[in-house]
């Protein structure tokens, strides 16, 4: 299975738009990426400027040309207000797998804004892109993000370890069919 993202999936939810990053966004990405309440809980390197962020959105572009990931921000419809991403990678193409990552600004945390993105992200992994597993990497402490994997029946996998974290856990979904 090979994906193509030449055409890129925007996706809406009563509340959102997902789409492409864009260089544009690199004033919100940086204030996103560098927010302490955004980062208790995730290990990455800190940009460190703006220069630094579109850079990262060029690798980010890259990766989605060369579909190798897709990357999604999280615009509200109201405002049109950048407030997260959310992004699936790592694909395994023989196991129909992808590794999904997300973050949310601490002022939109805890409104539901998450779980419309991934009701729709995982329609799309299962309808478009035909995945089997969807798997999360969370901090064993982030009780919302643990929180909205179990809304969403991923299940903790207590035999595996993230061998880059250790204090994560990994959680799996199983696509239905």
């Amino acid at each position: 299975m090979a994906f193509n993202f030449t055409t890129f999936p925007v996706l809406e939810t009563e509340r959102l738009t997902l789409r492409a990053l864009e260089l544009n966004d690199a004033k919100a990405i940086f204030g996103l990426r560098t927010n302490k309440g955004v980062n208790t809980f995730i290990t990455r390197t800190m940009l460190n400027n703006l220069s630094e962020t579109r850079a990262f959105i060029d690798r980010i572009s890259n990766s989605i040309a060369n579909n190798t990931s897709i990357f999604w921000v999280l615009e509200t419809k109201d405002t049109a207000e950048l407030i997260g991403t959310v992004g699936l990678r790592n694909f395994e193409i023989e196991e129909d797998y992808a590794e999904i990552g997300y973050d949310m600004h601490p002022d939109f945390q805890e409104d539901g804004y998450m779980s419309e993105a991934f009701k729709a992200i995982l329609n799309f992994a299962a309808k478009q892109m035909e995945l089997k597993f969807v798997e999360a990497f969370t901090h064993k402490d982030n009780n919302a993000s643990i929180a909205l994997l179990e809304k969403f029946n991923f299940e903790l996998q207590p035999d595996r370890k993230d061998a880059n974290v250790k204090e994560n856990q990994i959680y799996r979904f199983t696509v239905e069919a």
